[in-house]
C-alpha cells in the first residue's frame, strides 16, 4: 500500500508540474528577435488575456514557443524550416531605420558619420541587411554589430531601427523598414490562444499597441 500512494503522488506532481520551458504561471511563451522584442511586450500588455514571457533569440531556436514574432525574412525562416504553423503568419508594422548620434551634435546624415570614421554600432542579424546595405553604399564604414538591446541604445551613433533606438538624436535614414511579421509555434503548448495573440498583433488595435513602443 505505502508504495501505490507513493506512486500515486508522483503521478499527480507530474501532472501539475508543467513541461520544461512552459512557464508555470500559464504565460505564453514568445520568442521574438531583438527588433521586435520591446514592442511585443508592450503590445501584450495591452492585450491582458494572458500574461507573455517574451524571450529574444533566433526565431530557429528550438523550444516549445506559442508564439513566433521577428522580421519577415527571419519568419519566412522559421516557416520554411517547420519551426512555425504555415499560414498562421500575419504581418505587424514596418518599423523604420533611424541614426542615433548624440544631442547637440552638427550631425546631419549617415554618410557625414560614415565619413567621419566615427564607430557605428548596428544591429546583427538578417534584418539589418538592409542597413548594412547603406553603409557600404556611403563609404566604408567602421562598423561594430550587436544583437544586444543595451548596447544599441548605450552606443554614441548607432544605426537600428526606432524600437532601439536610446535616448538623443535620431536622424532619418534612406534605409527600406524593417517589416515585422508574426506566427503561431509549431510546437506551442496553447495553440488556441497563441492564434489569438497573433490576430490580435495582426488587428488594428494589436498593430497600434505594438507600435507604441518606438512611439516619439
Amino acid at each position: 500500500m505505502p508504495r501505490l500512494c507513493a506512486l500515486v503522488v508522483i503521478l499527480v506532481l507530474a501532472l501539475l508540474v508543467p513541461p520544461d520551458g512552459v512557464p508555470a504561471d500559464g504565460s505564453l511563451r514568445v520568442l521574438s528577435s531583438a527588433v521586435s522584442a520591446p514592442c511585443v511586450e508592450a503590445a501584450g500588455r495591452a492585450w491582458g488575456v494572458r500574461p507573455l514571457s517574451v524571450e529574444t533569440g533566433s526565431l530557429r531556436d528550438p523550444g516549445d514557443w506559442d508564439v513566433l514574432v521577428g522580421s519577415g525574412v527571419e519568419l519566412t525562416r522559421a516557416l520554411e524550416g517547420g519551426d512555425a504553423v504555415i499560414d498562421s503568419d500575419v504581418g505587424i508594422a514596418d518599423i523604420p531605420w533611424v541614426l542615433h548620434v548624440p544631442a547637440g551634435g552638427d550631425v546631419q546624415s549617415l554618410s557625414e558619420v560614415v565619413q567621419s570614421g566615427v564607430e557605428i554600432v548596428v544591429l546583427a542579424g538578417p534584418a539589418a541587411y538592409e542597413a548594412r546595405r547603406a553603409l557600404a553604399r556611403d563609404g566604408t564604414a567602421a562598423i561594430r554589430e550587436t544583437a544586444d538591446a543595451a548596447q544599441l541604445r548605450s552606443a554614441p551613433v548607432a544605426l537600428v531601427p526606432l524600437s532601439l533606438a536610446g535616448s538623443g538624436r535620431q536622424l532619418e535614414v534612406d534605409v527600406p523598414p524593417v517589416r515585422v511579421d508574426a506566427a503561431v509555434g509549431i510546437r506551442a503548448p496553447h495553440s488556441e490562444d497563441a492564434a489569438a495573440l497573433v490576430r490580435y498583433l495582426g488587428s488594428e488595435a494589436g498593430r497600434q499597441a505594438f507600435a507604441a513602443c518606438s512611439a516619439p
